[in-house]
């Protein structure tokens, strides 16, 4: 419980920095943008193989991965049931669906992980099955149902995975931990230097996109919203438990990490899609924000209640 605590003030300090930055505009107008990109393009992706090449392949293709799969799936598709009966249209519902299973697994889960769980492998099967799965279908699902008669390339839906460079390093560090390959020093420590920005400046950035969220947006889509975080921050985490404690009978802490990881809010990629396609924008702004005020409290409960 302590070492919770610790890593809570660690990470909320940080995320108090952030947001202080872009209070103040301390970075100017692409502030946000340039960190953001240089944290994706370079920070995370080092910190992704470095950490996983480095271990073996049963610490990252874990029960946390497939338990995390049987919730995001459950909850999405109570949202789509409930979406298509109350008639909210297929574009908004799969906004909301997206917005009830994709967690904040780079931005918030990884330096979570890292600092309360100690080990950033367990979000990363939640990461590679979010962004290999669950977004070329969901996209998929929203280009064919355009309005506007535009459609994107299958190729490219299907290469959307591997245009992105955290799977990418993702995929090769599985690629390399399975094959049992030692790569030499000289090879990682760059690698390993690089990732140590990377931890940080996440907490930052996701400090800095808090200024200026407001829950009350999104007063039109109050009823999808309170049931996308109903779903994603009290159906999924109880679902978690359950699997982990009476299906794979996971010890007091493999429970609490794959509690820990059904809690985290929902990722703000979900926004980035809301806004890219035009549909859901205040449905999933105001869910992203409701679940990140949540998320601090449930885990605290969650470390006294299985700690």
């Amino acid at each position: 419980m302590d070492g919770v605590l610790k890593g809570f003030f660690v990470v909320g300090v940080v995320l108090l920095i952030g947001y202080l930055l872009a209070r103040t505009n301390a970075l100017g107008p692409h502030g946000t943008k340039v960190l953001s990109t240089l944290t994706f393009m370079v920070g995370l992706p080092s910190l992704m193989f470095s950490i996983i090449a480095t271990r073996h392949i049963s610490e990252v293709l874990s029960q946390t991965g497939l338990i995390a799969l049987i919730t995001a799936v459950s909850v999405m598709a109570l949202f789509a049931i409930t979406g298509s009966i109350c008639r909210w249209g297929v574009r908004r519902t799969t906004i909301g669906a997206l917005a009830t299973g994709i967690v904040n697994s780079t931005n918030l889960g990884v330096p979570l992980a890292l600092y309360v769980l100690g080990s950033a492998t367990f979000v990363t099967p939640i990461m590679l099955f979010q962004l290999a799965i669950l977004t070329p279908v969901a996209l998929t699902i929203l280009d064919l149902t355009d309005p506007a008669g535009k459609k994107a390339s299958v190729w490219r839906i299907l290469a959307t995975p591997f245009r992105n460079p955290v799977t990418v390093a993702a995929i090769l560090g599985i690629i390399v931990s399975a094959a049992e390959i030692k790569l030499p020093a000289l090879a990682l420590d760059p690698l390993t230097l690089v990732a140590q920005l990377t931890v940080p400046l996440m907490l930052i950035i996701f400090g800095m996109s808090l200024h200026g969220l407001s829950p009350r947006q999104g007063i039109g889509d109050r009823a999808p919203t309170l049931l996308a975080v109903i779903l994603k921050s009290g159906v999924q985490p109880a679902l978690a438990w359950i699997l982990a404690v009476f299906v794979f009978h996971l010890d007091d802490f493999s429970t609490f990490v794959v509690t820990a990881c059904a809690i985290l809010p929902t990722g703000q990629n979900v926004v980035l899609y809301a806004v890219r396609y035009g549909v859901g924008q205040n449905l999933a702004q105001s869910t992203a924000v409701i679940t990140s005020a949540l998320a601090v409290p449930l885990l605290l409960g969650a470390a006294w209640l299985l700690g």
